[in-house]
């Protein structure tokens, strides 16, 4: 099942062969694309695409003239499809693809940069902002909340590595949820009900408000945005007569206050709770939608977020922001693993509760004045505790025990028990400088020096020891520092007129080193020569990106295109140390993504969109040694986990008037994602093949939906997978009780939002 790449130099002087001739045919263009823009229409250039400021840079700037590669996705866009969270935008982004395994714990992976399908042990590869707050957790990243999008600003979504601006955890990308400020001098309104059924399920509820109105006009205003989910399940666990059906509520209160020409300030508090009854995976050989497990695995999530953000501009010469941000979430870890021990009884983990807490400030200073040199420069910290609670159970192993071996030499079935506190402290300086030699040529250059400690403590770990059968109780403590991680970014761009934009990078991301939950050697077999580290060190990656963007035929048409290549070096993997099953992180191999992207959108017929977003790639281990291959199971040619060879997403809109009066609009859109590997070739710390090496399926999902604008309100009919595709899309390898995951159903629904403005 192993994938490989038969020459990989080969594939690099494809990749250098496609960027001299993109840069070729954009050159011989220019002509064309400068003459042509001297006849257009300025209305018809505004109407024909949406101009969308982003803040991926720390400064507004329009997305078409960022030197890196940013999709994006506005209100109009998220509202007119009616889109819930980021999985119904990850599938339609060039180079996106989003696994959740289970509810709460999404894993992107952007630009094939992952070593696992469910998130693994580490920092994820891919950060993810609520504006300036980073709400992913560095120690095992046991959740990642599923944000609601209504009333939201924007997401933006950055690939490529993003270590200068957005510090670790950035290797892959970031994306960044932007959420809508309150309006200082209008009242505005809104409201929104959703009714669906699901097929093989049953009814899905959703509302939405909000309400927004000064207080003082032009100087306060408040913003309030609440939201209450109640949708059904289709995944039946049959052991437990429960379902994958879930309850959510939560909402934001922002107010912005406008203390003087100069100075404004916003605190927003954002909260959420989800709880899931089940999880959404099953198991086919129990029958379709069909899992058993002795006890739920559903992943409640529980997120409040509070920041403060003041802007003061600095006699017109910059602007000093500060972001101050605390963030608290609770969960709970229940998984049924089955018979993985091989001793004939079923391992459980219920780790709950499990508390992280983190407080972050951002402090930076950007050049706001005419000139051809701007500028940015910042500090950063974050610190990030969690506070978890451990226990592994093997039901039935003691009554086994006291009745073949012994009688009362076991006293429960706990195999381990213990609370774990951990914590990160990252410290960051960074800074970024552009200057516009000529009225084409900008050069851009940026650096950031990074200082994070990290700890893990154990007061009382129990632990069975499997020779004598009884508790063995030890105090853990680890430490460590890493005394520097520099990362870096430099571009170059050429604008010859408004319609070309062709950009060069060269950018790195990293995520930060930890220590590791046991060290030394093994206390089972003192003769194992493998001692487990303190610590594992950050890993990089190193990008080199070429890419085009462009209107055409007299701006009818938008083209933005990248080229990129990747090198991921002291890549952080899952280990395993047979003799004692002790888990760990290990600093092991090398590894190469390369590809392209494309985003095309056509509106050379009046009133209807076309859009299309394509991704090919490639993503492999290209080095490795035999020590580190055992310990992890990667093999050299291993395909990364979840890296698809291509995505493409396809839509089209076509919006027409009813009488004069009325708006309608008719949208049709279909992804087709390639399939995947979920692991390695070999089995952790052995060199026998990987039992639960697994192939994700390739598979479509095809979407539509008509709506009516009747003043102020829309009414929209919908359909979600109209082709009730039951691909297995996420697959573990039968390595617990419930093991692969298709899309939700066929989902049809009415959709009625009301606006005040």
């Amino acid at each position: 099942m192993k994938r490989q790449i038969s020459n990989l130099a080969t594939k690099n002087r494809w990749i250098l062969s496609a960027s001299s001739i993109s840069v070729m045919l954009a050159l011989s263009s220019h002509s064309f694309a400068a003459d042509s823009a001297l006849d257009q229409d300025n209305v018809k250039q505004e109407e024909s695409f949406e101009v969308i400021t982003v803040t991926a840079t720390k400064r507004e700037k329009s997305q078409q003239d960022i030197a890196a590669s940013i999709s994006t996705y506005s209100t109009s866009d998220i509202e007119t499809l009616g889109i819930d969270d980021l999985e119904g935008i990850a599938r339609s982004m060039p180079g996106v693809t989003l696994n959740q395994p289970i509810k709460n714990r999404s894993a992107f992976n952007i630009r094939g940069i992952a070593t696992s399908t469910s998130g693994g042990n580490t920092q994820d590869p891919v950060s993810v902002y609520i504006n300036d707050m980073p709400v992913t957790d560095t120690f095992g990243a046991s959740v990642q909340p599923d944000l609601r999008l209504y009333d939201v600003e924007r997401v933006e979504v950055l690939r490529g590595p993003q270590g200068t601006l957005f510090g670790s955890g950035s290797l892959g990308g970031t994306i960044r949820v932007i959420t809508r400020k309150a309006e200082l001098d209008e009242f505005e309104s809104s409201a929104r009900i959703d009714f669906a059924n699901t097929k093989d399920a049953g009814l899905r509820q959703r509302y939405d408000g909000m309400i927004n109105f000064p207080v003082v006009e032009e100087t306060l205003a408040v913003r309030a945005v609440g939201y209450y989910r109640d949708e059904a399940g289709w995944v039946e666990n049959i052991a437990l007569d429960t379902d994958n059906s879930v309850v959510e509520k939560g909402g934001r209160v922002s107010a912005r206050w406008q203390a003087a020409d100069n100075l404004d300030a916003t605190f927003e508090v954002l909260y959420q709770s989800s709880k899931p009854e089940d999880s959404d995976a099953w198991a086919p050989d129990l029958g379709k939608f069909k899992k058993s497990s002795a006890q739920s695995e559903g992943r409640p999530s529980t997120l409040t977020s509070y920041n403060a953000t003041i802007n003061y501009n600095v006699m017109d010469f910059a602007t000093l922001v500060s972001s101050t941000s605390y963030t608290s979430s609770e969960t709970a870890v229940r998984i049924d693993y089955g018979d993985i021990t091989g001793l004939g009884f079923p391992l459980l983990a219920n780790n709950e509760p499990w508390e992280v807490e983190f407080v972050s400030q951002e402090l930076r200073l950007v050049s706001n004045a005419e000139s051809k040199l701007e500028w940015i420069g910042g500090l950063f910290y974050i610190n990030r505790e969690s506070n978890a609670d451990f226990q592994f159970t093997l039901p039935g192993f003691a009554d086994y025990i006291n009745t073949n071996v012994a009688a009362g030499l076991m006293e429960d079935d706990i195999f381990l028990k213990t609370n774990t506190k951990t914590e990160s402290e990252e410290l960051a300086a960074f800074g970024e400088l552009s200057y516009q030699f000529t009225d084409e040529w900008v050069g851009t250059i940026g650096a950031r020096v990074s200082n994070v400690k990290v700890s893990i403590k154990e007061p009382e770990r129990q632990v069975l020891n499997f020779a004598t059968f009884a508790k063995e109780s030890v105090e853990f403590f680890n430490q460590g520092e890493d005394n520097g991680t520099t990362t870096w970014r430099a571009s170059l761009s050429y604008q010859p007129s408004d319609n070309w934009h062709l950009y060069s990078s060269v950018a790195t991301g990293y995520r930060i080193g930890q220590t590791n939950p046991f060290v030394g050697k093994s206390p089972v077999d003192p003769d194992d020569p493998l001692d487990i580290p303190n610590l594992y060190g950050p890993d990089k990656t190193l990008n080199y990106e070429f890419g085009v963007k462009s209107f055409l035929f007299d701006r009818q048409v938008r083209l933005n295109a990248a080229l990129f290549y990747i090198e991921w070096s002291d890549i952080q993997i899952d280990a395993i140390r047979l003799s004692d099953v002790a888990n760990y992180i290990a600093n092991a191999g090398e590894a190469v993504s390369q590809g392209a992207e494309l985003e095309l959108e056509l509106r050379v017929v009046d009133d209807l969109k076309l859009n299309l977003a394509v991704t090919l790639q490639d993503s492999e281990i290209t080095e490795i040694n035999s020590a580190d291959s055992i310990r992890s199971g990667v093999v050299k040619g291993d395909s990364l986990p979840g890296a698809v060879d291509y995505q493409v997403a396809v839509s089209a809109q076509y919006d027409w008037d009813v009488y004069s009066k009325y708006e309608m609009f008719a949208y049709v859109g279909a992804q087709f994602v390639g399939d995947s590997l979920n692991g390695f070739s070999n089995q952790a710390g052995a060199t026998t093949a990987n039992p639960y090496l697994a192939e994700n399926d390739a598979y479509e999902n095809v979407e539509a939906s008509v709506g009516i604008f009747v003043d102020e309100w829309e009414i929209n009919v919908y359909a979600e997978n109209l082709t009730n595709n039951d691909d297995f899309i996420l697959n573990s390898g039968d390595l617990s009780s419930s093991y692969i995951n298709t899309l939700r159903p066929r989902t049809v629904g009415l959709r009625l939002h009301y606006r005040f403005y």
